[in-house]
């Protein structure tokens, strides 16, 4: 029986019970019979509701007939009143049908209500669990959705209900009343309700109307995540009207602390998971249609998307041919390409001078027979027999093989060939510091401290941080004070510091964040540290003698008030005294830092639209870089006065495709009576007479490929040069991004001495030694080998086809424990099996 039929039978029986307790203190013979019959009519509509809706009944309809037996007979009575005696008789006889209603066993509607088949699999694992119960009647039912065409300025109907599989009883949504059904559970997995500008659901499905009808609404969502959940995502319609909301994890759940749903959320998994899951167990058989292109073969999954298309254009369909051209000579591997069901429409739409080389990209793969375009609308088929995943890492795809435990591949679009053994070898710097007879340098290429001699010519490796990512620039930025270096993190979730003396690395700080901790530069006076934030909204000192640490948030946050786009909260700092005076290229104030006491001033220069990258700090005066125009800015301290100083004639600089920015200049070297910048998105350095006022450009010939493409660099999205520093009075060390030439400048006669720094092949074996390069960047990140100089997509190739990567399943599924919960696969039996414990009161 249903549980809210069953809940109105005993809430009539109750009425009924009412009007027996009143019958004793009547006396209007004709009152006392309308009642008693009012009562028999009551019992028989609960006999007619037993009969109709339950198996269970013929007890309690024989009590009911007793009942209305013993009702007739009393109205028939000729007394004037009704004695307490013959009403406990009715009593007893509602109170016995009261108990045995209560034990008749309970019959839960279930209801499913996918608006998309291709997102049926977020509830598919939940539907198979709830069928199997018998506790539950189970419908799916396929609700109707629009898409607004922009052109014509209207919404477009659409119902999915013919595409789901045929093992799915669909439910027209015409032929299911939940006003009068009233499903004791109702799974949701759009939560948008009217606030889509692309994609809705019709109105009469919004959530707010579902709850009205529905007793227990449960929102599950269509997408899965490395284990974050977006800021977006944290304040829906859905959330005001759901009574639980499944989430991937504990760690999932966490972002959402403070928020008034946050004891609804039930970290149980993900069905997308489940469903890849059981196939890959199950082990899926390859269509025979595809038999001919994959049999024999490794088989990897590509995965591209419409966002990383419009971002990078030609650079990223010429690196769909490179991949194919790899596999056709290798022969040994082929290829599931799964093109966004859009990509086609948005390449007419929006870049159509690259349809024709899309076309004939696909037809390349078809011909060439590289594996199976594949335009179906299941994606866990393709996981299920895929040995791997080769693509971009923002995509839920990615966690889908994670879960299954499949060897991940991220791509880098921009490497269009295969680096030479040397080429690996080289050091990409971000900055260097010299103690004693060692030059030491870091990178943003991996985790690794490297020193040199004066001569530089050959770089050693000594050490990286344990403990922390590898193959990501962990500690691009450190200081020297004493015998001790101060790394920075970065992608890292710790401060480090490095004894020279005994050539140890240790962690310092309180343990390990969860996330990476984002730091940037760092300053070191007297026996204070401090490290300056990229993302987070203070600078952290560290007390170097009692290893205490201090947090000045103030000074941060009014800095980062005009941050609107989201760029570094600090950029670049300068020293002079004790004060740090920091540049940001979102203001142009520039934040001046006491670091004696903690107190600071925020200094505006020039005009309000400015914003300043490179800054050198002199007693009367500071040197900046405008980030606008590229102009070089110097601000009296005391009068507050502004002079600008243009570029010379042949400077060049061009906006970054990401959010379309600007940064003529990275950083600004003092050379004392010079002013030398450091290129950003430009082409040559600049060096700035600070007497004359003369701006000319410097060795020009060395950065004459800066606006070229190479092989893993584009001028477009990466800085002409990400290191420039001082060595002596006169000498400039510089290195350009294109190629990892560094080039030793004599500032004065603008001679140079080019180079590039390379480990010696005895250090690159000690850094790569027994290494994969698979690995988890920070908590909420996945899993994967990301392609670099070090690891190709030639290798990857490799390992797959000679098994190489089978210890990787096992290392993935530890390191994804924060992807989600029950990674057997169980994650809706959880989810049903809880929701039914609601329904009975045991939750």
């Amino acid at each position: 029986m249903r549980t809210f039929i069953k809940e109105q039978l005993i809430n009539l029986l109750d009425s009924m019970g009412q009007l027996q307790s009143s019958l004793p203190m009547m006396t209007d013979k004709e009152q006392i019979i309308q009642m008693l019959a009012d009562c028999q009519d009551a019992a028989i509509a609960v006999g007619e509701a037993l009969e109709k809706d339950s198996s269970d009944h013929e007890l309690i309809v024989s009590l009911l007939e007793e009942y209305c037996e013993e009702a007739f007979c009393l109205s028939e009575s000729q007394e004037e009143t009704i004695c307490k005696d013959k009403i406990l008789v009715l009593d007893g006889h509602t109170n016995r049908v009261k108990s045995l209603l209560a034990e008749t066993s309970t019959t839960y509607h279930v209801v499913f209500m996918p608006y998309k088949a291709s997102m049926w699999d977020s509830l598919e694992s939940i539907w198979r669990a709830c069928r199997e119960d018998e506790r539950c009647e189970c419908y799916v039912m396929p609700i109707p959705y629009y898409e607004f065409n922009s052109k014509t300025n209207r919404w477009i109907y659409h119902y999915d209900g013919e595409q789901f599989p045929e093992e799915i009883p669909v439910v027209h949504y015409h032929d299911y009343s939940l006003e009068q059904d009233r499903p004791d559970v109702a799974y949701i997995h759009n939560p948008y309700d009217d606030c889509n500008l692309i994609t809705r659901v019709d109105s009469r499905f919004y959530s707010e109307e579902l709850k009205q009808h529905i007793r227990k609404l449960v929102y599950v969502p269509y997408y899965v995540t490395g284990g974050l959940i977006a800021e977006e995502h944290l304040e829906l319609p859905v959330h005001r009207y759901m009574d639980y909301m499944v989430v991937q994890s504990e760690y999932a759940k966490s972002f959402c602390k403070g928020m008034y749903y946050y004891d609804k959320i039930l970290p149980l998994g993900s069905p997308k998971l489940d469903r890849v899951i059981r196939l890959c167990q199950e082990g899926s058989d390859i269509p025979e249609q595809w038999k001919p292109f994959l049999n024999g073969k490794k088989i990897l999954m590509l995965n591209t998307s419409i966002g990383c298309f419009l971002q990078e254009g030609i650079l990223y369909l010429q690196k769909i041919r490179s991949l194919c051209k790899a596999i056709k000579s290798q022969n040994k591997v082929a290829l599931i390409w799964r093109p966004h069901p859009l990509l086609e429409a948005t390449i007419k739409s929006m870049r159509p001078h690259l349809l024709a080389e899309y076309n004939s990209l696909k037809e390349y793969f078809i011909d060439n027979k590289i594996g199976i375009l594949d335009e179906t609308p299941d994606i866990s088929r393709a996981v299920a027999i895929s040995d791997g995943y080769i693509g971009e890492e923002s995509t839920s795809v990615v966690n889908l093989f994670g879960a299954a435990g499949k060897p991940i591949f991220i791509l880098n679009n921009h490497i269009t060939n295969t680096f030479a053994e040397e080429e690996k070898r080289k050091v990409h710097i971000v900055d260097m510091g010299k103690q004693g007879d060692k030059l030491w340098l870091t990178t943003n290429r991996y985790n690794a401290l490297i020193y040199t001699d004066a001569s530089m010519q050959q770089m050693h490796y000594i050490d990286r941080v344990k403990e922390q990512p590898k193959w990501y620039g962990a500690y691009p930025f450190f200081a020297a004070a004493g015998n001790r270096l101060f790394l920075s993190p970065s992608v890292a979730g710790r401060p480090a510091v490095f004894d020279t003396d005994s050539q140890k690395i240790e962690l310092i700080g309180e343990e390990n964040m969860e996330e990476c901790a984002r730091r940037g530069q760092i300053v070191t006076y007297s026996n204070k540290v401090f490290y300056l934030p990229v993302v987070d909204d203070y600078i952290a000192e560290l007390n170097t003698d009692t290893r205490e640490w201090k947090y000045h948030t103030e000074c941060i946050q009014e800095l980062n008030k005009e941050n609107i786009v989201g760029r570094e909260v600090t950029f670049r700092c300068s020293v002079c005294g004790k004060d740090i005076w920091i540049s940001a290229t979102y203001t142009n104030c520039i934040l001046r830092f006491d670091m004696e006491d903690g107190t600071y001033t925020l200094c505006p220069v020039g005009n309000k639209e400015n914003g300043y990258s490179g800054i050198i700090a002199e007693e009367r005066c500071l040197w900046l870089t405008e980030v606008n125009n590229g102009n070089i800015i110097r601000w009296d301290r005391r009068s507050g006065k502004v002079k600008t100083f243009h570029m010379p004639e042949g400077f060049r600089s061009w906006p970054g495709t990401v959010q379309g920015r600007s940064l003529p200049h990275l950083s600004l070297i003092d050379m004392g009576k010079w002013v030398v910048t450091v290129p950003g998105f430009s082409n040559c350095m600049v060096k700035l007479d600070k007497t004359t006022g003369e701006t000319t450009l410097l060795i020009e010939d060395f950065w004459k490929n800066a606006e070229e493409k190479a092989n893993g660099y584009n001028p477009n999205f990466f800085l002409s040069s990400e290191f420039g520093a001082k060595m002596d009075q006169d000498v400039i060390i510089v290195q350009r991004n294109c190629d990892d030439a560094a080039a030793i400048i004599h500032v004065e006669d603008e001679t140079y001495e080019m180079f590039y720094p390379t480990l010696t092949e005895k250090d690159f074996a000690k850094l790569t030694e027994g290494e994969d390069g698979f690995e988890k960047m920070e908590k909420k990140y996945g899993f994967f080998r990301r392609e670099s100089k070090i690891f190709s997509f030639e290798g990857f190739l490799e390992d797959l086809v000679h098994d190489r990567l089978k210890d990787v399943r096992v290392r993935q599924l530890e390191e994804l424990s924060t992807l989600a919960a029950n990674l057997d696969g169980s994650c809706g039996v959880k989810v049903h099996e809880y929701m039914m414990d609601v329904l009975e009161n045991k939750e």
